[in-house]
């Protein structure tokens, strides 16, 4: 929905009822602490002293949270030089004879490889959706969606620099943006805020997940935790690209945004509502009746996507933008997520 002015929004659950506002009549705006919170801040992407300690802060309790799991999960049965021992299986024309257990051949007389356990790296991969749709501001202050997807995109990067062998972060729209690969390393923490930030003046587009995530799985051969950020208004190419991901054999994981304002909009008459992606408007009289048959298909849009996750074992978590960000990322850690 959208006031008097023009306005650009785009869930595509309901064309004719899922718009939201950009912008609104100044009577009708609610209070919000995080707005309040957010306009006292001068940038929220500013990564200083403060909001490094914050995630400090959450690092700390990450690590305590995911040493065990990491240990468990970083180990893979291979064949090769290792200190550890693993198994026998038997000798298949072209393996490397190398690997051979001489000694077991001369009392069986045939041929087995020893295999042995050896760490796997463990990769995570941080993928923001930065389309048109998420660009979308209807109250005021300098956060959206994306905005808030890249303080969790910092907050998750910090802990994979700081826990894990490699970070990948990654925007998209219809394709993959020009991100930062294989990181390692907190030391490239500060270089990794500003790419942060320069992604926050790029033209947003329209989105195409399907696309998007395929070209990911043929750029990383290397299996991982894939986090998407995105507030999922693609539902169809959602599907497709998260299930390119699943085949890809990455554990995946969804945090899908949503804004206040964008899911209770507080505007009535005429109007004339603009997606924000595709520029196509439509005059609309909003009613009770529209409001609610809005409200409805906002949230069977979530709930959709939520029982896609569940239903394909995929990792999900509502990011409703007034939640602050590093309770959202701690309450997922705590639940589990990430390292399923």
């Amino acid at each position: 929905m959208a006031s008097s002015s023009t306005s650009r929004a785009r869930p595509r659950a309901s064309r004719a009822t899922t718009c939201s506002t950009r912008s609104w009549p100044a009577s009708t705006k609610p209070p919000s602490s995080r707005a309040e919170r957010v306009s006292a801040l001068a940038d929220p992407l500013a990564f200083d002293a403060e909001f490094l300690r914050r995630l400090e802060v959450l690092n700390v309790v990450a690590r305590k949270i995911l040493q065990g799991s990491l240990r468990a999960d970083r180990k893979s049965i291979r064949k090769g030089i290792s200190a550890e021992f693993a198994d026998h299986r038997a000798y298949v024309p072209g393996d490397d004879i190398r690997h051979v257990d001489w000694h077991l051949f001369g009392r069986l007389e045939e041929l087995f490889l020893k295999l042995y356990r050896e760490e796997e790296n463990l990769h995570l991969s941080v993928l923001v959706d930065d389309s048109a749709s998420m660009r979308f501001s209807p109250g005021e202050g300098p956060t959206t969606k994306l905005v808030y997807a890249l303080q969790v995109a910092a907050a998750l990067s910090y802990i994979g620099l700081s826990n894990m062998d490699a970070v990948n972060l990654i925007p998209f729209s219809s394709r993959l943006g020009e991100g930062r690969w294989r990181l390692k390393g907190r030391a490239q923490i500060h270089s990794l805020f500003d790419t942060l930030r320069e992604w926050r003046e790029r033209a947003g587009g329209e989105t195409d997940l399907a696309a998007a995530l395929t070209e990911f799985v043929k750029r990383e051969r290397r299996r991982g935790v894939v986090v998407v950020l995105s507030d999922c208004f693609d539902l169809d190419g959602f599907r497709g690209g998260l299930k390119s991901l699943r085949y890809a054999k990455h554990e995946v994981y969804v945090l899908q945004l949503s804004d206040p304002l964008e899911r209770e909009p507080p505007v009535r008459g005429d109007l004339r509502l603009v997606d924000a992606e595709t520029g196509q408007a439509r005059e609309v009289n909003v009613t009770d009746e529209l409001r609610a048959r809005y409200r409805e298909a906002y949230e069977a849009l979530f709930t959709s996507v939520e029982r896609f996750c569940i239903q394909n074992e995929y990792g999900y978590s509502r990011a409703p933008t007034e939640v602050e960000f590093d309770e959202l990322v701690l309450t997922i850690l705590r639940r589990g997520g990430l390292v399923s």
